[in-house]
């Protein structure tokens, strides 16, 4: 694909912006030197952050890429400076959005990347290869599922192939990678893969870098907060983890190795929610994945910076700072090590970029209507361009003062603080700001009201109405501060209650002609709704030490209050503003009298030659010059209308008017400060005049800014020292306030400044603590005061130097000890720097000694058994002690212990029973003191037991068993085994023991003793005869049946034998049939004897040593 020049397009189609170019290509050129400095144009590059610049045709200039909004990309071909660029244009099917410039495939020819959208249809990523000669192949397209818009895009090598491949955002949600193809197919994308953002975050910028040294590509996304994405080194990602950034209004961050240790870092803005940023942050990549905490570099808040721009000096240099941009430019300088110091700030303000000069030093341009303007860079991080100073600016700032009679030009704000600060000029277009004193205010007005010919500052509280219905809600307070002379003041004093609300600013002069100055004081408003809160004029007589008169309502409208100026050439100040014209009686009374001119004047001068002062008169956004007559009455037609020759914009919301001699002829000049359409920032038109007046439009500078009109006041003064002091001074300089800061427009008809003349600084030391120990480290602070101080601070102490340190905003630490107890005396000694003189502290006096200890000593028992061991445990408490600890008692050492994070333990076993009283000694060290603990006592007794039976004594009939349980308690360490034995027991009973023995080495032990006893019982004969019966009768029975040839062996022994038994069996039938007869029994068994029975238990040691015995008593009944 061919990039098209735009004015042969058939269609006809032009892009706005490059149709605005083409009609307004023209650079301003100058014959001779212009008054004030005009920045550089380039009408190639106009700063965007959805903008691409490469070179794409070869030729060693930075042209630029946009999307145009009509389905294509529009090229400007850079052609150098002071020649008008080439454009061209590249067709697609969808409208882009974000186009990077980057070599996708490799070739060494830039390339674009670019996302772009159709109604109604997925996103797109797209990508148009370069040829390198400013034509662009056709363009591939990529789908992003689900995702309606990609409003961000970068490229990165994800999976360490050499490609480059693409990361985008999708909507806010998601982040989506497509990576390359590669060596196969370069430049073509692969599917989109998706990867969620964490639970309740959403993204708007993203970016890329190795942030864990890993040496993969990690990518980050973020919004208020930033989530890092790390790459596994093969195109995917892991889950993201959120870093502790939170980010000032949804600001984009930066990312780059800012202390150049081989990791990728994060700088962002950061702030409370819904605030200003306060500071510049860095989050420091770390091997761990857990980012580290750099630099906050505090930021002032009224400047509300939003965009960070990260530049190095020079093509060489591989280190970065940053150019901060906010109401004003300003500067943060790297160190290389990651430390950042504010450097200088410049008065313009729009979206930048960094790009390299001709002459390898990188340049600023900011976006300026159809074009860029140019801060030049001198490669040290400074740059050529309208110097500006933030003063920290709250509601007021007054300008061109001399406040330390130096002849030049001074400032003096109340800060968002309430603080009253003081920024005297340097010579060369910069102030420094010397001062703050503590106070409060919103107003403020300066001149000498103590008569002592310094300028002294009033500030006022305006007090509070209510919007919605009037009622006053607090009262107005008028504070006074007396210069010094020197550019500092005396604290505040006692407020005073003007007793109304919405105090306007006063006119101060002397208005009642004592020579002393008095306080014209407007107060009221208009509120939406309800009665009108009361409004009206005081005049406050000055009484010359600084405290005013009591007031003097005045019947003058409240909202005529402008000018305060000798209109009719009486010696007696008037007043005029809001139509009125009040002529001075000289006594504090008006005579009012109408003006007759519409509009709002803004200023006053004698513009016409005639000794009368005329009005300059602003009417919408047109200007008329209004003849006086010398008596409080004016011409009703202007004598001259100025014509704005603006070529960029049509002039809008006029809002300064200065009159003064910038062109040296001697005659009044005008200085017409006004906004710009259709982007913002100011432009400043010079009307020469030639005394009569006649004026001529002798130049217009254009200075981009985020601000669409002036803020603050805007002055002629003198802020160059090498230009003629007080009424001689014909070409005057310019300064006007912008958002917290003040930009100074040096004349360039006068000599370049000079060197500034260093301002007196001044040196305060302190220090963590004014008393350590040996060898405590200490944080010593040095403070610097003067004008920025920059530089190194050494600290000394009895000649010797204890270190070195850089001062940073005005501060440096340094962290020491003392090797040995004493008094030092230091002090800070500050190098001085361009700016500022050298100084030094007055002596710190530190004291260095040992600090108190304090030792307490615990023992793991209150009582123990002779060599049973005991642990003495002692805790020392101090400054980190260390040593060793001894224990003893009485006089005799225990033994000795050594520290242990401030613990110091000792086993020990006593040989001996007794009391004893037992301390620790610790022995103290280089930071600690010794100290000696309160004495513990420790019981040691010889090693014993008791035995206790429960119950002690049992009731049991006769044939019952008692039981009880015997209970050995160890004394005093006791640890052997204990037997359990009986003594004489009662008849018929037995004792027994479970177990038989115990070892109470754990504590108490127990066994369990049974008394079994027997009951009484009778023996029978009956019983007995029962077997003999039975083996007579069996003896017959078998003797009838025995064979008969037995029988005949011997007949008569045989009837012998018979005969016996049949009479033996009778007699024993016969005694058994008398059984039942008590006289048969036999005599009866007693069993236990019935009673109370004492058992006398031993429980005695194994070892024959020791024995002990109780009774246990057994009652049978």
């Amino acid at each position: 694909m061919t990039a098209t020049p735009w004015c042969k397009t058939p269609s006809g189609a032009r892009s706005l912006l490059a149709f605005l170019i083409t009609l307004l290509l023209t650079v301003p050129t100058f014959s001779q030197t212009p008054i004030f400095p005009v920045l550089p144009y380039d009408f190639a590059l106009f700063p965007s952050s959805s903008y691409a610049y490469a070179d794409f045709n070869g030729d060693g200039q930075v042209d630029q890429a946009a999307p145009n909004g009509i389905n294509a990309i529009g090229i400007s071909f850079n052609n150098g400076a002071n020649h008008s660029p080439t454009f061209g244009t590249i067709q697609l099917a969808c409208q882009p959005q974000f186009v990077v410039a980057a070599d996708l495939n490799n070739d060494s020819k830039s390339d674009l990347a670019f996302s772009c959208q159709t109604p109604n249809q997925p996103a797109y990523v797209g990508v148009v290869l370069g040829n390198g000669d400013g034509t662009f192949q056709a363009a591939s397209y990529y789908a992003v599922p689900g995702a309606a818009s990609v409003p961000q895009l970068i490229t990165v090598d994800l999976n360490g192939d050499g490609y480059l491949d693409v990361a985008v955002l999708t909507g806010s949600s998601q982040v989506g990678v497509l990576l390359n193809q590669g060596s196969s197919k370069p430049g073509s994308l692969l599917t989109a893969s998706l990867y969620a953002a964490p639970t309740g975050v959403s993204f708007l910028y993203i970016g890329a870098g190795d942030f864990n040294g890993d040496g993969k590509q990690d990518i980050v996304a973020g919004n208020t907060q930033i989530a890092v994405y790390y790459g596994k080194g093969d195109g995917t990602l892991n889950t993201p983890q959120l870093t502790t950034a939170t980010i000032s209004g949804s600001q984009p961050f930066v990312t780059g190795d800012f202390n150049r240790d081989g990791l990728a870092d994060i700088a962002f803005l950061g702030s409370p929610a819904q605030s200003p940023a306060t500071s510049l942050q860095i989050l420091l990549g770390d091997p761990s994945g857990k980012f580290t905490t750099g630099i906050n570099l505090a930021l002032d808040p009224s400047v509300n910076y939003t965009t960070i721009v990260p530049f190095q000096n020079t093509i060489t240099s591989n280190v970065t700072n940053f150019a901060l941009i906010g109401n004003v430019t300003s500067i943060a300088l790297n160190d290389g090590n990651g430390n950042l110091s504010l450097g200088e700030s410049y008065g313009v303000s729009t979206f930048a970029i960094a790009q390299a000069g001709s002459n390898g030093n990188t340049n600023l341009y900011f976006q300026s209507n159809v074009e860029s303007v140019a801060l030049i860079g001198n490669g040290n991080g400074t740059f050529q361009g309208p110097p500006a100073t933030v003063l920290g600016g709250g509601s007021s700032t007054t300008l061109g003062l001399d406040l330390n009679a130096d002849g030049v030009a001074d400032a003096l704000s109340i800060d968002t603080a309430g603080n009253l600060v003081a920024a005297l000029g340097r010579g060369n277009g910069r102030f420094s700001v010397t001062s703050r004193t503590p106070g409060t205010g919103q107003l403020l007005v300066t001149g000498d009201f103590n008569g002592d010919g310094k300028l002294d500052a009033l500030t006022i509280i305006p007090g509070n109405v209510n919007n919605q219905g009037g009622e006053i809600l607090s009262t107005a307070s008028l504070y006074f501060y007396a210069g010094n002379g020197d550019g500092t003041f005396q604290p505040n004093t006692t407020p005073v209650n003007l007793t109304i609300s919405a105090a306007g600013t006063p006119l101060v002069g002397d208005f009642n002609g004592d020579n002393k100055l008095d306080l014209i004081l407007p107060y009221g408003t208009n509120v939406v709704e309800g009665p009108q809160p009361p409004n009206g004029v005081f005049f406050f007589a000055g009484n010359g030490d600084g405290t005013f008169a009591a007031p003097v309502s005045l019947p003058l409208p409240y909202n005529t209050i402008g000018f305060a100026v000798d209109l009719n050439n009486d010696h007696k100040l008037d007043i005029i503003g809001g139509g009125t014209v009040s002529l001075g009686n000289g006594d504090g009374t008006f005579t009012q009298q109408p003006l007759g001119i519409t509009g709002t004047i803004l200023a006053m001068g004698d513009l016409n030659g005639d000794g009368k002062l005329d009005l300059v008169v602003g009417n919408n956004n047109d200007l008329g010059l209004y003849a006086g007559n010398g008596d409080g009455t004016f011409q009703t037609t202007p004598f001259y209308t100025p014509q704005f020759s603006t070529s960029y914009s049509s002039a809008s919301g006029i809002a300064q008017v200065s009159i003064g001699d910038v062109n040296a002829d001697g005659h009044p000049d005008l200085l017409v400060q006004y906004g710009f359409f259709p982007t913002p920032g100011f432009e400043f038109a010079v009307f020469t005049g030639d005394g009569t007046g006649n004026f001529a439009n002798n130049l217009t500078v254009s200075l981009p800014s985020r601000l669409s009109a002036a803020t603050g006041i805007s002055t002629f003064a003198r802020v160059n020292n090498q230009a003629p002091v007080g009424s001689s001074d014909h070409t005057l300089d310019y300064l006007f306030g912008t958002g917290g800061a003040v930009v100074s427009l040096v004349n360039q008809l006068n000599p370049a400044p000079s060197a500034p003349v260093a301002l007196s600084s001044k040196t305060v030391l302190a220090a963590s603590a004014n008393s350590a120990a040996p060898g405590q480290q200490l944080t010593l602070t040095a403070t610097v005061t003067g004008g920025t101080p920059t530089g190194t601070v050494s600290f000394v102490a009895g000649g010797k130097t204890l270190g070195t340190a850089p001062l940073t905003n005005g501060t440096a630490t340094l962290a020491v000890s003392f090797p040995a107890a004493g008094s030092f005396a230091v002090i800070a000694n500050y190098s001085g720097d361009s700016n500022n003189t050298p100084s030094s502290s007055n002596p710190l006096s530190l004291a260095i000694a040992p600090v108190a200890s304090k030792t307490t000593l615990t023992i793991s028992s209150a009582s123990a058994g002779t060599n049973q061991q005991l642990t003495f445990t002692a805790t020392v408490s101090g400054l980190n002690p260390t040593g060793t600890v001894t224990f003893a008692s009485a006089t005799a050492t225990l033994g000795t212990a050594s520290l242990t994070n401030g613990v110091a333990t000792l086993p020990f076993t006593f040989t001996t029973a007794g009391s004893y009283a037992v301390t620790a000694s610790y022995a103290g060290d280089l930071d600690n003191s010794s100290s000696t603990s309160a004495a513990v006592t420790v019981a040691i007794a010889t090693p014993d037991y008791s035995i206790t039976a429960s119950p002690s004594s049992a009731t049991i009939s006769p044939g019952q068993s008692a039981t009880t349980t015997l209970t050995v308690t160890p004394v005093g360490g006791y640890s052997g085994t204990v037997k359990f034995s009986c003594g004489t027991l009662p008849s018929g009973a037995t004792c027994t023991f479970a177990p038989a023995s115990v070892t109470p080495t754990s504590g108490a032990a127990t066994s369990v003793l049974t008394i079994t006893t027997t009951a009484p019982s009778t023996a029978r004969l009956r019983d007995r005869s029962i077997p003999l019966q039975g083996i007579a009768w069996a003896s017959i029975l078998l003797l009838t049946l025995s064979p008969r040839k037995l029988r005949r062996l011997n007949r008569r022994f045989a009837r012998a034998t018979l005969l016996t038994l049949l009479l033996a069996a009778g007699l024993i039938s016969f005694s058994g049939c008398s059984s039942s007869s008590p006289s048969n029994n036999t005599p009866t068994n007693p069993g236990t004897p019935a009673g109370a029975q004492t058992i006398t238990l031993t429980a005695a040691d194994s070892s024959g040593s020791l024995s002990h015995a109780i009774n246990f008593q057994v009652t049978v009944q």
